[in-house]
């Protein structure tokens, strides 16, 4: 089996080299010579490649998208978003990939498509986003699955953290309001074995999503974590906003690819700082 990756950034990378210990055949996009080198000198075939692609494509792309899944990993950056320039980039992808002979696509989305919603949320609840990361990862969603029908599985992901990266690091003393707002967090370790999960299997679930079933409040997680870290706690409005904020329920994802999840519980273990 083949498999690229497209993004190796925080997710990709260590998926890429998951996927490789697997003897699977990955090949990982990067936008520099450098990096590219240093994908390949990790095991993993590197494809220089940045987008929109437009015009005739090199052998190199054709053969980096003609692959059995493609993994779209790129998220579209907090700062200077531009909405309709990154649907162009994921669209002249998708279509390249098309005409490479692709067979399979799994697109990485985010949880924030659930916003406003409250309450428990399961992978079939209808949403209406009214976010700008919520909109744009809703949109692309939808153009992609006129494109790829069921050759696309969706993956929205809840918040990211592991390795180098929790939040508590950037929240460490601020004041914060939402102090009872359930916390929808998932570790990179569980993402990466759903997504090789989704490789692996024959997947008709057209929408799966995945978060940590514990969803302690802002409060009591910010706080138990501050502590661990042993960094100062945010300091939290005592107010109502967020009391009945929205909680992922990944039991259907986790019960259709028969994966338990290694950070299930949220307030076990310690914050990866680096």
């Amino acid at each position: 089996m083949k498999v690229s990756i497209c993004g190796c950034g925080w997710l990709g990378l260590p998926l890429a080299l998951s996927l490789k210990s697997q003897a699977i055949e990955v090949w990982g996009s990067k936008t520099t010579l450098t990096g590219v080198e240093a994908l390949k000198q990790q095991g993993i075939k590197g494809c220089l490649l940045t987008l929109p692609i437009s015009g005739e494509v090199n052998a190199a792309i054709n053969q980096f998208l003609a692959t059995d899944v493609l993994i779209i990993a790129i998220p579209p950056g907090r700062k200077n978003l531009n909405p309709q320039a990154h649907i162009e980039n994921i669209m002249s992808l998708s279509i390249a990939a098309q005409r490479a002979g692709c067979q399979r696509i799994i697109f990485i989305s985010t949880t924030s498509v659930y916003d406003p919603l409250q309450g428990e949320v399961v992978e079939v609840t209808p949403v209406r986003p009214n976010t700008a990361s919520g909109i744009l990862h809703y949109q692309l969603e939808q153009q992609l699955r006129q494109h790829w029908q069921h050759n696309l599985t969706v993956l929205r992901l809840a918040g990211l953290f592991g390795p180098s990266r929790h939040p508590v690091k950037f929240l460490s003393g601020r004041q914060l309001s939402a102090a009872k707002q359930p916390v929808n967090l998932v570790h990179l370790d569980d993402c990466i074995q759903v997504i090789s999960a989704i490789i692996q299997q024959t997947v008709s679930m057209p929408i799966m999503h995945l978060a940590a079933s514990s969803h302690p409040s802002r409060e009591q997680y910010y706080t138990a974590m501050a502590l661990k870290a042993q960094l100062p706690p945010p300091d939290f409005n005592q107010d109502n906003d967020g009391v009945n904020g929205k909680k992922i329920n990944s039991n259907q994802t986790l019960s259709y690819l028969g994966i338990t999840m290694k950070y299930d519980d949220l307030l076990q273990g310690m914050p990866e700082l680096g």
